[in-house]
């Protein structure tokens, strides 16, 4: 005990010698480690010397699970104490977590539920994000996406029925005719329906729209899912800026070229599809997708009679690209 409680003072000996050393993952590991050996009056102390300083990240969850050690019983006046600095910092989520305090106060209670919700949420929000990118992959005949994708699913949502469907649906077609199956009726009032016109909802959008770049920003590899769901929001410019912080890789090449085409930089697609090709001329589907993203971008750019010839010269070697088809079966009756 005494070996450890040495240990302990070294430690945040160490960690205090120096502001720089007071980073929130510092912290965090320090007091994890202090809990798990049992010096609970060592981490208490250290989060009451630096409690002033309002830059000093404290570590809720731990130095409540300490303080639940202290063989002195909590005041009214320590807990409101407690409860009033939580609020003044943001931390409900952080302090629900302590198992200790749970029964100390409704409060914490009340926030771990807040917290397990917001998780729940986001697990299925995401899941249906994602369903609804896989989607538009089938829309736009992508099948290596709409493989990948297929996975990263099936690895975030293990035994999930839904995904399982979704996964052998995959295996038995080439691709789903979404196009074919909505009527321009149906397509516009769906515009209508998502297009934000209450300025709460708006603001909302931003601010959604902000944690996603500080969360991108923070863990790159979760950059890609963001921009995803930004997409789906039909944030195509903010889900541009997402994909910056992404690693290239075929996914990201075809979902950019996608978003870039949502977003309407029409040129820009022309202009990156040569370097797609090039990068991904080894996949047996590169050319013919890249073929029906430049019809399309020549179509927006008013070029129709090029975005016709390029997309006749798609459907002739595959007469059964039925997204092909259909939007070809649009255009001409514009």
């Amino acid at each position: 005990e005494l070996a450890w409680d040495q240990v302990a003072e070294k430690l945040l000996a160490s960690l205090e010698s120096t502001p720089d050393n007071l980073t929130l993952d510092n912290i965090t590991s320090a007091s994890r480690f202090l809990l798990r050996i049992g010096a609970y009056r060592r981490l208490v102390d250290f989060v009451v010397r630096h409690l002033e300083n309002e830059s000093f990240p404290t570590p809720w969850t731990f130095f409540l699970e300490a303080l639940s050690h202290n063989s002195e019983p909590l005041s009214a006046k320590m807990l409101e104490s407690l409860l009033e600095g939580i609020r003044e910092q943001s931390a409900e989520e952080e302090a629900g977590r302590s198992p200790a305090f749970r029964s100390k106060s409704p409060e914490f209670s009340e926030w771990n539920n807040d917290r397990k919700y917001k998780i729940q949420h986001a697990y299925l929000s995401n899941k249906r994000f994602l369903l609804d990118q896989l989607l538009t992959l089938r829309t736009q005949q992508l099948y290596e996406q709409e493989k990948n994708l297929l996975s990263r699913l099936q690895k975030l949502y293990p035994g999930d029925l839904e995904i399982q469907n979704e996964l052998a649906e995959h295996k038995q077609r080439y691709a789903l005719d979404i196009l074919s199956r909505r009527s321009p009726k149906q397509k516009t009032l769906s515009e209508a329906d998502l297009s934000p016109s209450d300025p709460a909802i708006d603001q909302a959008l931003i601010i959604l729209i902000e944690s996603l770049h500080e969360h991108a920003e923070a863990d790159p590899t979760l950059a890609f899912d963001f921009a995803i769901v930004a997409f789906m929001l039909d944030e195509y410019e903010a889900c541009l800026e997402l994909l910056t912080y992404c690693e290239p890789s075929s996914s990201f090449y075809w979902f950019r070229l996608e978003a870039l085409l949502k977003a309407r930089r029409f040129v820009q697609v022309l202009n990156e599809i040569a370097h797609v090709e090039l990068t991904l001329a080894h996949e047996a589907e590169t050319f013919f997708a890249t073929a029906y993203l430049r019809a399309q971008a020549y179509w927006g750019l008013g070029q129709k009679h090029s975005a016709i010839e390029v997309m006749e010269g798609l459907l002739a070697s595959r007469p059964h690209y039925r997204a092909g088809n259909a939007l070809l079966s649009v255009w001409g009756q514009q």
